[in-house]
Protein backbone atom coordinates (compact mmCIF):
# COMPACT_ATOMS: atom_id res chain seq x y z
CA UNK A 1 0.00 0.00 0.00
CA UNK A 2 2.79 2.42 0.87
CA UNK A 3 4.54 1.80 -2.46
CA UNK A 4 1.28 2.22 -4.39
CA UNK A 5 0.53 5.52 -2.64
CA UNK A 6 4.06 6.70 -3.43
CA UNK A 7 3.62 6.00 -7.15
CA UNK A 8 0.26 7.75 -7.21
CA UNK A 9 1.39 10.90 -5.42
CA UNK A 10 0.90 14.05 -7.49
CA UNK A 11 4.02 14.85 -9.50
CA UNK A 12 3.65 18.61 -9.38
CA UNK A 13 2.79 21.18 -6.73
CA UNK A 14 1.92 18.82 -3.88
CA UNK A 15 4.44 16.14 -4.72
CA UNK A 16 7.14 17.06 -2.25
CA UNK A 17 4.84 17.45 0.78
CA UNK A 18 2.86 14.34 -0.09
CA UNK A 19 5.89 12.13 -0.60
CA UNK A 20 7.57 13.45 2.51
CA UNK A 21 4.49 12.52 4.50
CA UNK A 22 4.49 9.04 2.94
CA UNK A 23 8.07 8.62 4.17
CA UNK A 24 6.99 9.65 7.68
CA UNK A 25 4.05 7.24 7.62
CA UNK A 26 6.19 4.33 6.42
CA UNK A 27 8.87 5.14 8.98
CA UNK A 28 6.32 5.46 11.80
CA UNK A 29 4.98 1.97 11.06
CA UNK A 30 8.50 0.56 10.85
CA UNK A 31 9.62 2.20 14.12
CA UNK A 32 6.52 0.95 15.96
CA UNK A 33 6.82 -2.58 14.57
CA UNK A 34 10.58 -3.14 14.70
CA UNK A 35 12.01 -0.48 16.96
CA UNK A 36 13.83 2.73 16.16
CA UNK A 37 17.37 1.39 16.29
CA UNK A 38 16.42 -1.79 14.42
CA UNK A 39 14.92 0.18 11.51
CA UNK A 40 17.29 1.43 8.83
CA UNK A 41 16.78 3.99 6.09
CA UNK A 42 17.15 1.09 3.66
CA UNK A 43 14.17 -0.65 5.25
CA UNK A 44 12.05 2.49 5.04
CA UNK A 45 13.01 2.85 1.39
CA UNK A 46 12.11 -0.80 0.75
CA UNK A 47 8.60 -0.25 2.12
CA UNK A 48 8.10 2.48 -0.44
CA UNK A 49 10.02 0.65 -3.18
CA UNK A 50 12.35 3.58 -3.68
CA UNK A 51 16.10 4.02 -3.32
CA UNK A 52 17.92 5.13 -0.18
CA UNK A 53 19.10 8.40 -1.85
CA UNK A 54 15.43 9.17 -2.56
CA UNK A 55 14.69 9.09 1.15
CA UNK A 56 17.63 11.40 1.84
CA UNK A 57 16.24 13.87 -0.70
CA UNK A 58 13.30 14.45 1.66
CA UNK A 59 14.86 13.95 5.11
CA UNK A 60 18.38 14.18 6.50
CA UNK A 61 18.36 11.21 8.88
CA UNK A 62 16.23 9.05 11.19
CA UNK A 63 16.32 11.65 13.95
CA UNK A 64 14.68 14.18 11.66
CA UNK A 65 12.06 11.61 10.71
CA UNK A 66 11.17 11.09 14.37
CA UNK A 67 10.99 14.86 14.95
CA UNK A 68 8.77 15.32 11.92
CA UNK A 69 6.43 12.51 12.96
CA UNK A 70 5.76 14.33 16.24
CA UNK A 71 5.50 17.73 14.57
CA UNK A 72 3.14 16.46 11.86
CA UNK A 73 0.93 14.77 14.45
CA UNK A 74 0.76 18.07 16.34
CA UNK A 75 -0.08 19.99 13.15
CA UNK A 76 -2.79 17.44 12.31
CA UNK A 77 -4.27 17.85 15.78
CA UNK A 78 -4.35 21.65 15.50
CA UNK A 79 -5.91 21.55 12.04
CA UNK A 80 -8.64 19.10 13.00
CA UNK A 81 -9.51 21.01 16.17
CA UNK A 82 -9.65 24.32 14.31
CA UNK A 83 -11.97 22.76 11.71
CA UNK A 84 -14.28 21.25 14.35
CA UNK A 85 -14.57 24.14 16.81
CA UNK A 86 -17.67 26.31 16.70
CA UNK A 87 -16.27 29.09 18.87
CA UNK A 88 -18.74 28.93 21.76
CA UNK A 89 -17.68 25.70 23.49
CA UNK A 90 -17.09 25.46 27.21
CA UNK A 91 -13.66 24.34 28.36
CA UNK A 92 -15.02 20.87 29.11
CA UNK A 93 -16.45 20.63 25.58
CA UNK A 94 -13.08 21.72 24.20
CA UNK A 95 -11.38 19.07 26.33
CA UNK A 96 -13.69 16.38 24.93
CA UNK A 97 -13.11 17.62 21.39
CA UNK A 98 -9.35 17.65 21.93
CA UNK A 99 -9.21 14.08 23.15
CA UNK A 100 -11.67 12.75 20.58
CA UNK A 101 -9.27 13.99 17.93
CA UNK A 102 -6.17 13.04 19.92
CA UNK A 103 -7.50 9.49 20.39
CA UNK A 104 -7.72 9.11 16.62
CA UNK A 105 -4.20 10.43 16.14
CA UNK A 106 -2.67 8.26 18.88
CA UNK A 107 -4.24 5.20 17.25
CA UNK A 108 -2.96 5.91 13.74
CA UNK A 109 0.55 5.39 12.35
CA UNK A 110 2.05 8.55 13.85
CA UNK A 111 0.43 7.94 17.21
CA UNK A 112 1.59 4.33 17.32
CA UNK A 113 5.12 5.55 16.74
CA UNK A 114 4.88 8.19 19.47
CA UNK A 115 3.41 5.63 21.88
CA UNK A 116 5.82 2.78 21.20
CA UNK A 117 9.09 4.61 20.47
CA UNK A 118 10.67 6.18 23.54
CA UNK A 119 12.53 9.44 23.03
CA UNK A 120 15.32 7.83 25.07
CA UNK A 121 16.49 6.28 21.78
CA UNK A 122 17.96 9.68 20.90
CA UNK A 123 21.06 11.44 22.14
CA UNK A 124 20.42 14.23 24.70
CA UNK A 125 20.28 17.23 22.28
CA UNK A 126 17.96 15.41 19.88
CA UNK A 127 15.89 14.04 22.76
CA UNK A 128 15.38 17.56 24.13
CA UNK A 129 14.18 18.77 20.73
CA UNK A 130 11.68 15.94 20.38
CA UNK A 131 10.42 16.49 23.92
CA UNK A 132 9.72 20.13 23.07
CA UNK A 133 7.43 18.95 20.28
CA UNK A 134 5.67 16.52 22.60
CA UNK A 135 5.36 19.20 25.29
CA UNK A 136 3.15 21.20 22.95
CA UNK A 137 0.43 18.55 23.24
CA UNK A 138 0.50 18.87 27.01
CA UNK A 139 0.50 22.66 27.00
CA UNK A 140 -2.63 22.79 24.86
CA UNK A 141 -4.48 20.66 27.39
CA UNK A 142 -3.12 22.65 30.35
CA UNK A 143 -4.54 25.83 28.79
CA UNK A 144 -7.94 24.20 28.32
CA UNK A 145 -7.98 22.99 31.92
CA UNK A 146 -7.04 26.43 33.24
CA UNK A 147 -9.91 27.87 31.20
CA UNK A 148 -12.17 25.19 32.69
CA UNK A 149 -11.26 26.26 36.19
CA UNK A 150 -12.32 29.77 35.22
CA UNK A 151 -15.66 28.83 33.63
CA UNK A 152 -16.39 26.16 36.23
CA UNK A 153 -16.65 23.22 33.84
CA UNK A 154 -13.39 21.52 34.86
CA UNK A 155 -12.80 21.28 38.60
CA UNK A 156 -9.31 20.00 39.36
CA UNK A 157 -6.86 21.08 42.04
CA UNK A 158 -3.67 20.41 40.09
CA UNK A 159 -3.93 20.95 36.30
CA UNK A 160 -0.40 19.67 35.72
CA UNK A 161 -0.96 16.31 37.40
CA UNK A 162 -4.42 16.06 35.85
CA UNK A 163 -2.89 16.55 32.39
CA UNK A 164 -0.24 13.90 33.04
CA UNK A 165 -2.93 11.45 34.13
CA UNK A 166 -5.02 12.09 31.01
CA UNK A 167 -2.11 11.57 28.65
CA UNK A 168 -1.01 8.49 30.56
CA UNK A 169 -4.41 6.94 29.91
CA UNK A 170 -4.75 7.97 26.28
CA UNK A 171 -1.16 7.18 25.32
CA UNK A 172 -1.67 3.61 26.51
CA UNK A 173 -4.57 3.08 24.10
CA UNK A 174 -2.46 1.74 21.20
CA UNK A 175 -1.56 -1.17 23.49
CA UNK A 176 -5.15 -2.45 23.59
CA UNK A 177 -7.51 -0.54 21.29
CA UNK A 178 -8.91 -2.10 18.13
CA UNK A 179 -11.46 -0.55 15.78
CA UNK A 180 -13.02 -4.01 15.44
CA UNK A 181 -14.42 -3.80 18.97
CA UNK A 182 -17.95 -3.03 20.11
CA UNK A 183 -17.76 0.58 21.31
CA UNK A 184 -16.81 3.47 19.06
CA UNK A 185 -13.83 5.62 19.89
CA UNK A 186 -15.81 8.70 20.91
CA UNK A 187 -17.65 6.66 23.55
CA UNK A 188 -14.36 5.45 24.98
CA UNK A 189 -13.16 9.06 25.17
CA UNK A 190 -16.36 10.02 27.01
CA UNK A 191 -15.83 7.16 29.49
CA UNK A 192 -12.26 8.24 30.13
CA UNK A 193 -13.14 11.90 30.66
CA UNK A 194 -16.06 11.01 32.93
CA UNK A 195 -13.69 9.01 35.12
CA UNK A 196 -11.13 11.79 35.29
CA UNK A 197 -13.46 14.78 35.43
CA UNK A 198 -16.28 13.45 37.59
CA UNK A 199 -14.75 10.47 39.37
CA UNK A 200 -17.33 8.18 37.79
CA UNK A 201 -18.17 6.38 34.58
CA UNK A 202 -20.15 7.94 31.75
CA UNK A 203 -23.64 6.48 31.34
CA UNK A 204 -24.04 3.78 28.79
CA UNK A 205 -22.03 0.67 28.09
CA UNK A 206 -19.60 -0.61 30.66
CA UNK A 207 -15.83 -0.19 30.22
CA UNK A 208 -15.34 -3.95 29.78
CA UNK A 209 -17.20 -3.65 26.48
CA UNK A 210 -14.73 -1.22 24.94
CA UNK A 211 -12.89 -2.08 21.77
CA UNK A 212 -9.99 -4.17 22.92
CA UNK A 213 -7.62 -6.35 21.00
Amino acid sequence: MAAKAWREADDREEMHARKRRLILEAAARAFAESGYHQTSIDQIAARLQVTKPTIYYYVRNKDEILFQIAQTALDDLDERIAAAQQGNETALQKLKLYFRIYARIINDDFGYCMAFVSDNVLKPPARAKLRRYKKEFELRVRHIIEAGRQDGTVQVSDPRLFTFALFGAFNWMPQWYSDAGEVELDRIVDHFLAIFCAGGIAPGRAPDQVRAR
